[in-house]
């Protein structure tokens, strides 16, 4: 039923947001680099210490993010992961199947703060869903996530972009939950990319210097 309730509410979110582009003249963006995540699940037990399972996986994720939203703007990240290192209590575990791998999203409200001119920083709250293969179980994490990031101008088209996000998250969805439950997980990833756009302009670059200058009658045209 949770997984149900999550999906409806971001398509009604995503709708929401595209309906709005022909009413308030909203923009997209798109952001797109490599990612990086840890992933840690908690299994709690009484008559011993708890178990606890990590996953570092790296890989790439695609940004999509509005631009003139009243009062906040959304942002959706779809990342690929592939996991290279899994451990058990501290211990590096080998894989056992071919291939692991795994998909997440993150839809979120984010404010940007232009308190400096050639540094822009963003933070966003949102929720947070991952689907993981692994050795034992098909695993699907439902949960919050927070985010801070910074984004460098480089050019009045192009701007390096960086978010890094945790969340928490509940991984025991799906059959599973009734064999191996899980107390909880939760994860961190960092994501380091590019944005160009041609409608959305750096006000200020690095290699411009200095603001665009901005198109207005002349000193004759008043006269």
């Amino acid at each position: 039923m949770k997984k149900y309730f999550c999906i409806i509410l971001a398509v009604i979110l995503c709708a929401s947001a595209f309906s709005q582009d022909f009413e308030l003249n909203v923009d997209f963006v798109f952001e797109e680099g490599v990612s990086y995540a840890q992933v840690t699940r908690v299994e709690k037990l009484e008559d011993r210490s708890n178990f606890v399972r990590e996953n570092m996986m790296i890989g790439a994720f695609f940004t999509t993010k509005t631009v003139g939203l009243p009062l906040v703007d959304l942002s959706l990240d779809v990342s690929a992961y592939y996991p290279f290192y899994q451990a058990f209590n501290g211990m590096e575990q080998h894989p056992r199947n071919v291939v692991n791998y795994a998909f997440d999203t993150y839809l979120a409200a984010y404010y940007d703060y232009d308190w400096f001119e050639y540094v822009i920083f963003s933070g966003s709250l949102g929720m947070h869903y991952m689907y993981q293969l692994t050795d034992e179980w098909h695993m699907h994490y439902v949960g919050l996530g927070l985010s801070i990031g910074f984004e460098l101008p480089v050019s009045p088209g192009w701007t390096i972009v960086n978010k890094n996000f945790v969340s928490l998250d509940n991984p025991n969805l799906g059959k599973n939950k009734n064999i191996q439950k899980f107390e909880g997980c939760y994860s961190y990833h960092i994501n380091l990319g590019v944005r160009y756009s041609r409608r959305i302009r750096n006000e200020y670059s690095y290699i411009s210097g200095g603001p665009e200058p901005v198109e207005g009658p002349s000193s004759t045209d008043a006269l």
